[in-house]
């Protein structure tokens, strides 16, 4: 585990251990399991599967929290065994996600048993394509074609148009690479369409001061755009 990445999560499950005992699965997930994870830039994720949430149980957790808090890392998410257990309609797209990278920090592991229906995620992957695409527009459009601005909101895009791309290259039973720009091929030539207009996107992110010129930003949202109507158009057993 990242040295950063430990000095946050081994106080807190210490702390976790002394509240819950052993009636909880902790998991690490994300960059920080797949050995990516950058200071300052990447975020922290963990969940905590506990046997049961009543208030009284939460409460025992005040401290552990609190402790994370100062790490300026949003907070571990928090879910009942019963819950997660029925969570995969719901969470198709996170659950095929967390399971492209994770780590099982205390007690068993929480996605061993679960099974994503391949519609759910269908579905989830197309709702999500399609809210980012809404929201690329809206800030090119408020952008007004400022190169700082869209290279700003192109490079905050990434990290989430990466996990919709893998969740992509999941649903069509495709190898997921663990490298952006690997990742980025593969999913082009998944949906079709030029690499070049991920890859340019993909290698900026990140990077401070980007400016993203709005032909660049254009092709970059089309991209988008592609992917959600060939979902929409899917027919899953027939691709």
């Amino acid at each position: 585990m990242n040295d950063a990445v430990d000095k946050v999560v081994a106080p807190f499950l210490a702390q976790a251990d002394t509240a819950l005992g052993p009636a909880y699965s902790a998991v690490l997930y994300g960059s920080a399991a797949r050995g990516d994870f950058v200071p300052g830039r990447s975020d922290i994720n963990l969940m905590l599967v506990v046997d049961e949430l009543s208030p009284a149980v939460l409460g025992t957790l005040g401290g552990a929290f609190a402790g994370w808090r100062k790490s300026r890392y949003d907070p571990p998410l928090l879910i009942s065994l019963a819950e997660w257990a029925r969570a995969t309609d719901v969470f198709p797209l996170e659950i095929t996600d967390m399971r492209s990278a994770y780590r099982v920090l205390r007690g068993l592991d929480p996605l061993a048993a679960l099974e994503v229906d391949r519609a759910d995620l269908r579905r989830a992957l197309e709702r999500e394509f399609r809210g980012k695409l809404l929201r690329l527009r809206q800030g090119y459009v408020a952008g007004a074609g400022d190169p700082k601005a869209l290279g700003t909101l192109a490079g905050q895009s990434a990290a989430t148009v990466m996990v919709l791309l893998r969740g992509l290259l999941r649903l069509l039973d495709q190898p997921v690479p663990t490298d952006p720009l690997e990742l980025a091929c593969a999913a082009a030539g998944a949906v079709r369409v030029e690499p070049e207009h991920l890859l340019h996107v993909f290698r900026h992110r990140g990077e401070r001061g980007w400016r993203c010129a709005a032909p660049e930003f254009e092709r970059y949202m089309e991209t988008v755009a592609q992917a959600a109507r060939y979902l929409d158009q899917l027919q899953l057993g027939a691709q």
